[in-house]
């Protein structure tokens, strides 16, 4: 279990290590007040997330009340395109009623004093040139594809990471 600020980072139970997951980035932490309102809008959709029909295995969290994750065990039925959609579709709509971005595939987060920032991706080598992160800064790589990947590779150091070409 990684912990981050006194706050952990601990993966659903039940779900499969193979199970999909998606990462949205929040550009900015989130208050609690609006994690406890994602939370109940949350719930609500991954309990009546469906695929042809069929409910999906899904789950969620919010980690750092800056990452949105939501993740689906393909082993009983799997998440189809339509389903997709829907996820993305909800995941705007959060966009708009919060009033952030949550699907900016450009920023980079990571960690500097066991605090979250973020950065333009093409600012992350001006960064390194002026010293300020290195191949042992901790990065999230929202790339991941599985719960299993996540648990293993999500917050790791640049250097062991797609970011290293960046620095």
């Amino acid at each position: 279990m990684i912990q981050i600020a006194k706050k952990e980072f601990e993966l659903p139970r039940g779900l499969a290590a193979e199970s999909k997951v998606w990462i949205y980035q929040a550009e900015r932490e989130l208050s609690n007040k609006e994690v406890a309102e994602m939370t109940a809008l949350l719930n609500t959709f991954v309990s009546d997330w469906a695929a042809h029909g069929k409910n999906l295995q899904a789950d969620f969290r919010i980690f750092f009340n800056r990452f949105i994750c939501l993740f689906v065990d393909e082993t009983s039925h799997g998440a189809s395109g339509c389903s997709i959609d829907s996820s993305v579709h909800f995941i705007q709509q959060l966009e708009r009623t919060f009033s952030v971005q949550l699907m900016k595939r450009t920023q980079v987060a990571y960690l500097i004093d066991n605090e979250i920032q973020t950065i333009e991706m093409n600012e992350l080598s001006d960064l390194a040139k002026k010293g300020q992160i290195n191949s042992s800064t901790l990065v999230f790589n929202n790339l991941v594809k599985t719960m299993g990947e996540m648990e293993k590779a999500w917050i790791l150091p640049a250097g062991e990471s797609w970011h290293a070409r960046l620095l």
